[in-house]
């Protein structure tokens, strides 16, 4: 990769603390190199998000979502999984949001995340009568009544 975007090259010690043996290995100039992982790092990171992005509009919940990426044993103590996941995918947003299209409706959703309170607050734009939000909805409130008895 740092080639074929006209960086450098260089060739250091096989064994960082041996380099009298004279075995060595080609490798990116430092520069490069940081240059090269930054732009991986990136586009891996546009590449999950995209992924994050079809499991909200297949209708995958935050937890599952951060079950997915193993966020379960990265999260803050006592921090819900669902809430981990939100923070993860909207980390560096100064307003946390995340956008997806709706299955049900086809509108753009901006979702708050779980923190955000009851689906038909945290999850704006959809339809008035949204198929998915409405089911959103009856699981989120047999849910909270489950919790509740």
């Amino acid at each position: 990769m740092v080639r074929e975007t006209g960086g450098r090259t260089v060739s250091r010690p096989v064994f960082r603390d041996r380099p009298d043996l004279d075995m060595t290995v080609t490798d990116a100039e430092t520069v490069a190199g940081m240059k090269a992982a930054d732009r991986l790092t990136r586009a891996a990171r546009a590449l999950s998000l995209g992924y994050v992005r079809q499991a909200r509009e297949d209708g995958r919940t935050w937890h599952e979502i951060g079950d997915a990426l193993g966020l379960a044993d990265r999260a803050e103590p006592d921090e819900p999984i669902a809430y981990a996941a939100f923070n993860h995918v909207t980390q560096g947003h100064r307003e946390p949001s995340f956008s997806w299209t709706c299955s049900a409706c086809h509108r753009t959703v901006i979702d708050y995340g779980p923190a955000a309170g009851p689906p038909v607050d945290a999850e704006t734009r959809h339809a008035d009568d949204c198929a998915r939000l409405t089911a959103t909805m009856a699981a989120w409130n047999a849910e909270w009544e489950a919790e509740a008895e």
